[in-house]
């Protein structure tokens, strides 16, 4: 087999220009392709792990958003109740009051009732004494001397 130099140099012409050909219209732009490809992969890759890394610290804000939200409903509910319980206590206090004011215009109007019953009867005491004494003297006193009499004997009787 005969080796023909002119058919080795096309060859290796026709091989270089093949190379060059297939490197512009192929292998560039595959790399090219390949490159953006790669890239775009590691941009959504880093995207992807930016995105959970806020959706965490959402997450995190949200959480502690919630615990303060039902520490302050706590810290409401306990306000209320304490509030409520003040509203019960002064309430009572305002009853008590009541009550001991009624209870004390009660006794007053007890003892002036008493008192207004220990003058009629001193007054009838009175009527019963002169007319007793009017009987058992049978003869007339003024007025006067009557009832300074009835006032001494009923101040030593003690009614």
């Amino acid at each position: 087999m005969e080796i023909n130099l002119w058919t080795v140099v096309i060859t290796i012409f026709n091989v270089v220009i093949l190379y060059i050909f297939l490197k512009k219209k192929l292998f560039i732009p595959v790399t090219t392709f390949m490159e953006n490809r790669t890239n775009t992969i590691e941009n959504n890759i880093k995207s992807s792990i930016n995105k959970k890394k806020e959706a965490e610290e959402l997450k995190k804000e949200y959480e502690n958003k919630l615990k303060e939200l039902n520490e302050q409903g706590k810290r409401i509910v306990e306000e209320y109740k304490n509030k409520a319980l003040n509203i019960h206590d002064e309430i009572i206090a305002q009853a008590k009051k009541e009550a001991d004011f009624i209870r004390q215009k009660a006794r007053e109007d007890a003892e002036l009732e008493m008192e207004r019953a220990q003058d009629e009867i001193k007054k009838q005491i009175v009527s019963l004494a002169l007319l007793v004494a009017a009987k058992a003297i049978e003869r007339e006193l003024d007025e006067e001397k009557h009832h300074a009499l009835i006032k001494e004997f009923i101040n030593r009787v003690g009614a």
